[in-house]
């Protein structure tokens, strides 16, 4: 099986720690190829991000539909994930539905975490459309004022919902953040979701039992 994994955005420091943690999570036998979109912005935030991200992502998937199994959007906020399933019949996972998956299986409520409150309502959006809200506890953001390492506000926040919010799990809301779920799981106590395993294993999944996208409505293009 071979999946290629997309980081939406042009940060090569971002495309290797998702790399890493695709490769740590990948099931053996399993290729994984992780690419970055060079004319992208360095941070994928607003909508006009997911525009100038588009043409890269739609070319990669395009390039790779006879190459790869499935194929893997590392950005919690989803972009361009439904344009990408009615270019291709292969599984396109967003790691931002995939989290939130994995996180309805392990407790009642989730709470997603931010690098920053202009994230937030972007990613309220996200969770609305998928329909997920029932089940959301919170959307937190870290204290960007803030001077102490982000693991370590990302455990103050987590820390918060867990508390005030209720929360049963904690969903690292940013591919950025690959590396720190286990960790943050040993401190806070409750399961703590990778986004970029998330969206690897799914993928994985899918593509072993020979899934493929529907084209009978929603991602069908000869209409």
């Amino acid at each position: 099986m071979k999946l290629l994994v997309i980081n939406p955005n042009s940060d090569a420091v971002f495309t290797d720690a998702i790399r890493q943690e695709a490769l740590a999570v990948a099931a053996p036998g399993t290729e994984i190829d992780c690419v970055d979109v060079k004319s992208a912005p360095r941070f994928i935030d607003t909508c006009l991000d997911d525009l100038q991200a588009a043409p890269g992502m739609l070319r990669y998937v395009e390039q790779g539909e006879s190459v790869y199994d499935a194929f893997v959007v590392a950005c919690a906020c989803d972009p361009n994930v439904d344009a990408l399933r009615e270019l291709t019949e292969k599984p396109v996972v967003g790691i931002g539905e995939a989290s939130m998956m994995l996180a309805m299986m392990l407790g009642e409520r989730f709470t997603i975490l931010q690098t920053g409150l202009a994230s937030v309502p972007k990613k309220r959006e996200l969770v609305r459309k998928y329909g997920f809200q029932e089940r959301c506890a919170s959307l937190r953001a870290v204290d960007e004022a803030s001077d102490a390492p982000m693991e370590q506000r990302l455990l103050d926040a987590g820390l918060r919902a867990i508390e005030e919010d209720f929360a049963e799990v904690i969903i690292l809301g940013c591919a950025g953040f690959a590396g720190l779920a286990d960790r943050m799981s040993e401190r806070l106590g409750v399961p703590v979701v990778s986004g970029v395993a998330s969206g690897v294993k799914i993928a994985e999944a899918l593509a072993a039992c020979g899934c493929r996208t529907s084209k009978r409505a929603k991602y069908r293009l000869d209409r």
